[in-house]
């Protein structure tokens, strides 16, 4: 158990910030409030301010391969337009170095997935930024669907069918027909 004493806390709900006790066992917050002791080990943060974790609500950590090059690149399919098919879990490299870098940003979670040139790129997952398995950094899968109007679809594919927002407009609509029925 470990108590963080004296710092100047920003938890995002309240206005102000505001002093008290961080209470932490396993890595997670058991309480926040005066006098948490616990004979737990006290780490004195005076003169410090603390923050929650940073969310990344856009990003491809994990997917775009950082550092290696074409080889771990699985963010884009670039074989079609339409790839709802496709799922962030399926390629998330835990030991993609953006992870670290992330992390020692101050973001602990990421929402990260295929589809940055694709109308319809696949389902994104929500992940936790430390870990060594794709399985259990994993908070939530799937979060999301995306898809990408603009210069991204047009640039990749206009030798493909898709040269305008109106064609890419077009397709999503249709897949999203093809999907009702």
């Amino acid at each position: 158990m470990l108590v963080i004493r004296n710092g100047l806390i920003h938890d995002a709900v309240n206005r102000d910030p505001y002093r008290a006790d961080i209470l932490i066992s396993d890595g997670k917050i058991l309480d926040i409030g005066l006098d948490l002791s616990e004979d737990a080990e006290i780490f004195d943060a005076q003169g410090k301010d603390i923050y929650p974790g940073f969310v990344d609500a856009h990003t491809h950590v994990g997917v775009a391969g950082t550092g290696i090059g074409f080889e771990g690149s699985d963010y884009n399919e670039m074989s079609d337009c339409l790839t709802p098919q496709l799922r962030a879990i399926d390629s998330v490299n835990p030991f993609d170095e953006s992870f670290a870098r992330a992390r020692n940003a101050g973001v602990t979670s990421v929402a990260t997935g295929p589809g940055s040139a694709n109308v319809v790129g696949g389902t994104w997952a929500a992940f936790k930024t430390q870990g060594i398995s794709a399985d259990r950094m994993v908070i939530r899968d799937p979060i999301a669907m995306k898809c990408a109007f603009g210069e991204n679809p047009k640039a990749v594919y206009r030798d493909k069918g898709n040269r305008a927002r109106m064609s890419t407009a077009a397709h999503l609509r249709e897949i999203l027909f093809k999907t009702q029925q």
